[in-house]
């Protein structure tokens, strides 16, 4: 990796903070923003009405990426650089005889909860893999609805997970 060398740079006074600062109310009366009614009928109505948008969302938004899903052995369910990795595991594992398929979720709200209970009724193992501590294993589990065994492999603090430890997750978890 090469040097970067940083110039020495001069010490600028701010302007006066008057003109851009924020205070809070300091010298004024406080104002109460409220973006709607507060009656709880009238909020129930709005909530009814947000639901509505929301379950038109989960029937025409919902969008995921599905690989190699006929006659898995398991599905893994990933997203971002960790099912790009999990499309390379895929190959290398039918390599050795083991059939894996993916369900990349494309967006997670809607999430694919209907693809991935369609997908339990004909595979009973799923290995969420992720690049967290388990942001998405609770959807996944939610969405099989015990119908399928759920299991977890992630990586934190930036550490990426590799072809060979996804490979090895998979073996032990198939064993």
């Amino acid at each position: 990796m090469e040097a970067v060398e940083f110039k020495e740079r001069k010490k600028v006074d701010l302007p006066d903070k008057k003109g851009w600062a924020l205070t809070g109310c300091k010298g004024r009366k406080k104002y109460s923003i409220v973006p709607f009614n507060l009656d709880p009928y009238e909020m129930e109505k709005v909530n009814f009405k947000i639901q509505e948008k929301y379950n038109k969302l989960k029937e025409r938004e919902v969008r995921y990426e599905s690989v190699n899903l006929d006659n898995a052995d398991l599905i893994i369910v990933a997203y971002g650089t960790v099912a790009r990795i999990v499309k390379t595991v895929i190959d290398n594992a039918k390599k050795e005889g083991i059939n894996i398929g993916l369900i990349r979720p494309i967006t997670l709200f809607p999430f694919p909860e209907s693809m991935i209970a369609e997908a339990s009724e004909r595979v009973n193992k799923f290995l969420v893999v992720e690049m967290s501590l388990g942001q998405m294993v609770e959807d996944v589990k939610l969405a099989v609805n015990g119908k399928a065994e759920v299991n977890f492999y992630g990586r934190v603090g930036g550490v990426v997970p590799t072809q060979s430890e996804i490979l090895t997750e998979i073996k032990k978890y198939l064993k």
